[in-house]
């Protein structure tokens, strides 16, 4: 889409030295301007609560120790584990 700009004649003039300054041309400099706006002007994403980790503290619950293959490969194997 093409759209027509009316701006005063020392705005354009520091349009067109910031852009030649960025090896942009004003038309682009213009479009990354209305395009970074209308991205802050969009609704935040929401998220999730923020929370921090450990959600269990150490202190509770003792040491935390990598699981291995081998871990997991015993908890698969165990008779009292049903699926």
């Amino acid at each position: 889409m093409q759209a027509t700009v009316d701006l005063p004649e020392a705005v354009l003039r520091q349009l067109e030295m910031l852009a030649r300054r960025e090896g942009a041309t004003p038309g682009d400099l213009i479009r990354r301007i209305v395009e970074d706006h209308v991205a802050r002007s969009q609704p935040p994403v929401a998220r999730g609560p923020n929370v921090s980790l450990p959600l269990i503290p150490a202190s509770e619950t003792g040491p935390i120790r990598p699981v291995t293959g081998k871990d997991v490969d015993e908890l698969l194997s165990d008779d009292r584990l049903t699926a």
